[in-house]
């Protein structure tokens, strides 16, 4: 009896404050970043102070919070949630055509708007864009033993959409875009034919476009387009990426072979934070290379990790994303109905997929490309982004249909008849 008492209060808490797991690598992970990120600002500090940058950090940090606490309030069970999905959709598609003639320059590329005094970057609201729009095509176009044509292709042209925006921000938000996509159709259980079709169609639509930017690249000349005053918004991102291919190598030791210089340092200076690391690290604050590594508090943060926490830590953090994804998919097994499984695993995805992007890029496994690591490098609109992700698994494991200790459904359907939310799940065991 008191066996049963406690699986009930499990079930009430679970269902009240979402799943305990998520908040604790959420919160595991916000810890990691505080520290973290505050050790490798070295290189803000002369022109922010020493306590400016994580200062600033942990405002953000607290904004994306609020923004999850929103989102996890929000029962994605009401019709009116699917219209919120499109009207987002149309704001961030506004927002990437915006940017690309309006935009900041950062790193070379268009990349950012100002709103109301705040940074944002559009890129990073098409990775949660694609996700919403995804589950909600495939949610809409469930069939027995699979998807609709009809569903894969136009889950397949969101992404391209959203892809060819995204594309001269950054090759590897696309390749991003493109991976979630894929992820979540083989969870959606999309047949093997139509999987290989819109693989085919994503390779040629990226191989097209890469030839088609190189052709108004040459014509220009071949290079960065030069414009005589100071504000230039106009820069040729393939020449980029053909110099970082090129100089990509497998094999880490060659790359210290290099003479010292502004092409090659970002490789040598993660490569020396990785060596000077260990097995256990130098502990947190006493990194040597945060003052040298360029980005080190955004883009080369996973090597500080591993230079202060050693290989250890750096798989502990590794294992945190990993943890997050096998987690989402059990609250997606719990789920009846397709909507919120393909929501929560879809989130989860995102994060992860980028977290692996990081690590690789980091860990010398694929050329060099700007990417943050979820919840942890600096960055506002990624925190925010990152932050919402996290609201809306919780918001899953609390309004999604489960069964309870006993087997029982819980809060069968919806309160609206809508085909959207009503599907089955395809990625429970039947």
């Amino acid at each position: 009896m008191e066996a049963e008492v406690g699986n009930t209060d499990k079930v009430k808490a679970r269902n009240r404050y979402g799943d305990p797991w998520i908040w604790g690598i959420y919160c595991t992970l916000c810890l990691v970043s505080v520290v973290e990120a505050f050790s490798a600002s070295i290189q803000q500090v002369g022109t922010a102070g020493i306590y400016g940058p994580i200062g600033k950090h942990v405002v953000t940090l607290l904004v994306g919070a609020a923004a999850l606490f929103v989102t996890q309030l929000i029962s994605f069970k009401r019709k009116v949630f699917t219209w919120c999905i499109v009207g987002f959709a149309v704001i961030t598609l506004v927002a990437l055509v915006y940017v690309m003639e309006h935009g900041q320059m950062i790193n070379g590329a268009m990349r950012s708007l100002s709103f109301f005094g705040f940074s944002v970057q559009p890129a990073e609201l098409a990775k949660l864009a694609t996700v919403l729009l995804v589950a909600f095509i495939m949610s809409r176009y469930q069939e027995p033993g699979g998807v609709r044509n009809i569903g894969v292709a136009l889950s397949a042209f969101v992404v391209l959409l959203f892809g060819g925006f995204t594309y001269k921000q950054g090759f590897t938000n696309t390749a991003i875009l493109m991976s979630i996509s894929l992820s979540m159709m083989l969870i959606g259980g999309v047949q093997v034919k139509k999987f290989i079709v819109v693989l085919l169609v994503y390779g040629i639509a990226a191989a097209g476009y890469m030839a088609w930017q190189k052709s108004g690249d040459d014509d220009t000349g071949g290079g960065a387009v030069v414009a005589e005053n100071v504000d230039a918004k106009v820069t040729s991102r393939s020449t980029t990426r053909e110099n970082r291919i090129a100089r990509f190598d497998w094999n880490e030791d060659t790359c210290l072979e290099h003479p010292l210089t502004d092409m090659y340092k970002q490789e040598q200076y993660a490569y020396m934070a990785r060596a000077h690391g260990g097995i256990f690290g130098v502990f947190p604050g006493n990194s040597r290379e945060s003052s040298r590594l360029p980005l080190a508090f955004s883009d080369y943060i996973y090597s500080i990790i591993i230079e202060e926490m050693g290989l250890i830590g750096g798989l502990a953090v590794l294992g945190l994303f990993l943890a997050l994804l096998a987690r989402a998919g059990r609250i997606a097994q719990r789920c009846t109905r397709a909507f919120p499984a393909l929501l929560v695993l879809g989130m989860a995805v995102m994060i992860t997929i980028q977290a692996l992007s990081h690590i690789a890029i980091n860990c010398g496994m694929v050329p060099v490309s700007g990417q943050p690591l979820p919840l942890i490098s600096a960055g506002g609109s990624s925190i925010v982004v990152i932050n919402i992700a996290f609201g809306v698994m919780i918001g899953v494991s609390k309004y999604a249909t489960q069964r309870d200790e006993n087997g029982r459904v819980e809060l069968v359907g919806s309160d609206d008849r809508s085909r959207v939310l009503q599907a089955e799940n395809p990625t429970q065991v039947k």
